[in-house]
């Protein structure tokens, strides 16, 4: 539970362009800038736009508004 809500803080941190939906996927990256971002987009859906970007980890928001990590990289 404690490794959740840490996970939750670093994700509301994050840079997002939208609002997250209960149940829905989602893809953490890390930026050049050390930042993180939010996205609706996948590693393999980028192209060479997401060449600034290292992928963390595949998420999903919970009805509780903390997130279940689904896949993750080394990196995570």
């Amino acid at each position: 539970l404690a490794d959740r809500k840490k996970i939750s803080e670093l994700i509301y941190m994050a840079e997002m362009r939208f609002e997250p939906l209960i149940n829905h996927t989602y893809y953490l990256y890390k930026k050049e800038n050390t930042n993180h971002l939010l996205s609706l987009v996948a590693p393999h859906q980028w192209g060479r736009s997401g060449n600034n970007l290292k992928y963390l980890a595949t998420i999903k928001l919970l009805a509780d508004h903390t997130w279940d990590v689904l896949d993750k990289s080394n990196e995570f």
